[in-house]
């Protein structure tokens, strides 16, 4: 099952390599448009949050910041930065059952990751 976020729209100066990244990082589901190199993002998460889009730059640099509810904040980190994201801010307790944590993807784009709890 994928990891579900409220909603997004990730800009990305290569929407075929976001495409891979996420889908291999966060197991979502990608239904691409290539008359507009727009893609579908089903995050295949059983009906929680809802999906939203990939598609290419539209100003001069890549922008998304979302939240994704994920079971393992530490884990998730380690697949970004071995699929080739970045480190942003390790998983972190902010309160007392939450933890948090930040990753960019390789396009300097910054997701966040939260346990939801």
């Amino acid at each position: 099952m994928g990891a579900p976020v409220t909603n997004f729209e990730i800009n990305s100066a290569d929407p075929a390599k976001a495409r891979k990244f996420y889908s291999d990082v966060l197991g979502w589901k990608m239904n691409h448009m290539p008359e507009n190199d727009y893609t579908f993002v089903d995050t295949d998460s059983g009906g929680a949050g809802i999906g939203g889009g990939i598609g290419p730059l539209r100003g001069p640099r890549p922008f998304v910041t979302v939240y994704i509810v994920v079971p393992d904040v530490d884990a998730v980190l380690k697949k970004a930065t071995n699929a080739g994201g970045s480190l942003v801010f390790p998983a972190t307790k902010v309160g007392p059952t939450t933890t948090i944590g930040l990753f960019s993807d390789p396009d300097g784009n910054v997701m966040g990751l939260t346990d939801g709890k």
